[in-house]
């Protein structure tokens, strides 16, 4: 027995694809024609037979919720009507048009007064029976005319199948007849493309073009006939309506290239999913918006440090970060595992009401990473597999795959840096409010740590929009059923793995590296017996040891190195010996330090210069006369030294007057360096060497010495001539 109620024409939809019901067969077989192809449709049977469907399969179908009868007269209607509308929905069509349910409710009442006349007196009748019957339902509603009630027994529906959203009113959702002409809209349609086609082209420079045309080409009828009717001009409002109208992937791939067309209407999946904590981790950099400075012997403006994070992928949880001015590197990721494996000490001295955040910590199985140069080489995945975790790197130029954590620095931004006092805002706030960010900022990195964790604590406990719930109340519950976390026991390892490597000299005081000492007595004493001995002999200092060592050091943490103790064939810590400074320091602030010690002791040069003069003329004014005319003399004889003068310059010449009682001679000029001799090649008066030395003759007094008081003249030419002494 058939007990589906089908007519011949109607449309199922099965398996999404449409069907028509051509005829009803014996057997109770169906012959249903495909829209597509025509073919009728034809039942498998395990892939190798085929039958004709019959009611019985078509009532197994409909009942599992493959098959569905197709409205064909609302299927016609939706382009009129919104998709809530059309889908049925109540909330819709009553805010849409209020009086469609009162339609539904005269419709439906008439079709329960049975048969009636369709005139007017015969419909009014009938009206009247109803809202007799009904007075509740219809108080307040006039009845509707004659001529409305026979539109709606012909339009909304057939008897007994009087659906709400085929009471909708269609007024003013008709097609209308185009009020521009074709032309028109054919060069409006040109016009948007090219808008599409071209991202320096704006809305305005498009209507511009579009309205220039058709002017001109008024401008062109104008003159030729006026038999012939001027184009009318669309409004910007409906240009830019039918240029937004033809949005879609291949006109956003062609203005603002695929990449973007995809992050608008490309489908994502479903993101980054993990089944427990410290499954699946992801670590990433951004620069901090905002400002820090420095109380550095006055303050100094040290700029946007970098912010690492590691998130857990499951509860959403900042297991590790790490907040410095070491631009994003291998040894920055480094620092940030080596802190998400430890306990969070500092969240219990921030939050003592909550202790469950000092227990955000632990070992990833996989963390995901993006493409940068510090993630992509050998040595960083070298590192973690040896340290039990594997490495995943994000699809290349795909933020989106890491969702989360963009996501998070989000959240961050918002309510944390926006609010600091050297937080960056948006170029034009900072126009109208007159904001100077590296002027405002007030933030010393100390501070910011400080109000970095208390963010994260506060994130930790406040609802998460994802999970519903706050990640420390999921990470919470969920290390308790696993029964706790996992830790890498030595993380050391990975600074000897991964730190940067430099020669270095030990000594019994340690080691001396960037104006800092590494040294502990305890360790150096051992490890420099084991090594001087090595040393080659030239090499060793008199009076203490000394090794040639390698040392290995994180950028991002100058509190201690790595000393390689090639006896031992194993790394061996050192620490620093002003562990309040260098501890967590990183070597870009290390080096920012030396560098304003520096500018200050420039600063201070000039005074340190007088200091010492001042200090040298105190010390000649004490010593006796007798050692300062021995300086003066020897003074002398070094600036009258015709060696002395070669050797300072071939042009410079010194020449002295024989003194008499009333003062200086004058100078004689004199040729020197004759190229022939003078004095007729006379013998030399002087007794010959190895002889009898004569006697000496007897000092001339003091007057008679020549005068200390030189000065330099620059000969002009070969044949200089000399200026007198002033």
């Amino acid at each position: 027995m058939n007990s589906l109620n089908l007519t011949i024409g109607e449309t199922w939809e099965i398996e999404h694809e449409r069907y028509v019901l051509d005829q009803l067969m014996g057997n109770d077989l169906l012959h249903l024609r495909s829209e597509r192809t025509g073919a009728p449709l034809q039942i498998s049977h395990d892939g190798h037979s085929h039958s004709t469907p019959n009611v019985d399969w078509l009532i197994s179908q409909f009942a599992s919720g493959r098959a569905h009868r197709i409205d064909l007269a609302m299927v016609s209607r939706r382009a009129l009507v919104s998709p809530l509308v059309a889908s049925g929905d109540y909330e819709a069509i009553a805010a849409k048009d209020p009086k469609a349910a009162f339609r539904q409710s005269v419709l439906t009442a008439l079709d329960r007064v049975g048969s009636f006349s369709l005139s007017d007196k015969g419909i009014r009748k009938a009206l009247a029976v109803i809202w007799e019957k009904k007075p509740q339902t219809f108080a307040g509603h006039k009845p509707p005319s004659p001529s409305s009630v026979r539109t709606w027994l012909r339009e909304r529906g057939d008897t007994g199948s009087r659906q709400l959203k085929l009471m909708v009113s269609r007024s003013g959702r008709t097609a209308r007849k185009k009020r521009l002409p074709v032309s028109v809209y054919r060069r409006m349609h040109d016009e948007a493309l090219a808008f599409w086609a071209d991202h320096r082209k704006t809305v305005g420079d498009a209507y511009d073009d579009l309205s220039f045309y058709l002017k001109s080409l008024n401008s062109w009828i104008s003159t030729r006939s006026s038999r012939w009717r001027a184009v009318p001009i669309p409004s910007r409002e409906r240009f830019r309506t039918y240029l937004r109208s033809l949005e879609c992937y291949e006109t956003l791939t062609a203005r603002y290239g695929k990449k973007e067309a995809d992050k608008r209407l490309k489908a994502k999946g479903q993101g980054l999913q993990a089944h427990r904590p410290l499954a699946l981790g992801a670590m990433d950099h951004t620069p901090a918006d905002f400002h820090v400075v420095a109380d550095f012997n006055g303050w100094k403006y040290l700029g946007r440090p970098w912010l690492t994070i590691l998130m857990d992928v499951h509860t959403r949880c900042i297991v590790g970060w790490v907040l410095t001015f070491e631009p994003p590197s291998l040894y920055s990721a480094t620092e940030c595992i080596k802190r998400a494996n430890r306990p969070k000490l500092r969240m219990l001295d921030r939050f003592p009401d909550s202790p469950e955040l000092k227990d955000i910590y632990g070992k990833f199985d996989e963390i995901i990473v993006d493409n940068g140069w510090e993630f992509t080489g050998t040595s960083f995945e070298s590192a973690l597999i040896d340290a039990g975790v594997s490495v995943r790197w994000a699809p290349v130029r795909s933020p989106t795959y890491k969702a989360v954590v963009e996501r998070f620095f989000g959240t961050l931004n918002t309510k944390f840096h926006q609010k600091l006092p050297g937080g960056t805002l948006p170029i034009e706030k900072l126009r109208a409010w007159g904001i100077n960010p590296q002027e405002d900022a007030v933030l010393t990195l100390d501070q910011a740590e400080h109000l970095l964790i208390s963010a994260i604590g506060v994130y930790h406990q406040e609802v998460h929009s994802s999970l519903a719930e706050p990640p420390l109340k999921l990470w919470t519950r969920a290390i308790r059923a696993q029964g706790g976390v996992q830790v890498i026991g030595d993380d050391r390892q990975l600074d000897r793995m991964l730190g940067a490597s430099k020669d270095a000299t030990l000594t019994t005081s340690g080691i001396r590296l960037f104006n800092l000492q590494f040294h502990d007595p305890a360790i150096t004493g051992p490890i420099l017996e084991d090594l001087a001995r090595s040393e080659p002999l030239r090499a060793r200092k008199k009076d203490s040891a000394k090794a040639a060592v390698k040392v290995k050091y994180n950028p991002a943490d100058l509190g201690q190195i790595s000393l390689w103790h090639a006896k031992l064939g194993q790394f061996v810590e050192m620490p620093c010996t002003e562990p309040e400074y260098a501890n967590g320091l990183s070597k870009w602030q290390h080096d920012c330090m030396q560098a304003w010690l520096r500018e200050e002791q420039i600063a201070d040069a000039d005074a340190r210069l007088a200091r010492r003069i001042e200090l040298r003329r105190e010390i000649e004014n004490i010593t006796p006369d007798k050692v300062l005319s021995r300086s003066k003399r020897a003074h002398a004889r070094l600036l009258s030294s015709p060696r002395i003068e070669a050797l300072a310059s071939s042009t410079l010449r010194v020449e002295y007057a024989h003194p008499r009682h009333d003062g200086m001679a004058p100078i004689i000029p004199t040729t020197a360096f004759a190229a022939e001799r003078t004095d007729n090649h006379a013998k030399p008066v002087r007794p010959a060497r190895g002889g009898r030395k004569p006697q000496k003759a007897p000092k001339p007094p003091k007057q008679s010495q020549r005068p200390a008081n030189l000065e330099w003249t620059e000969t002009a030419s070969v044949d200089p001539q000399w200026e007198d002494f002033k």
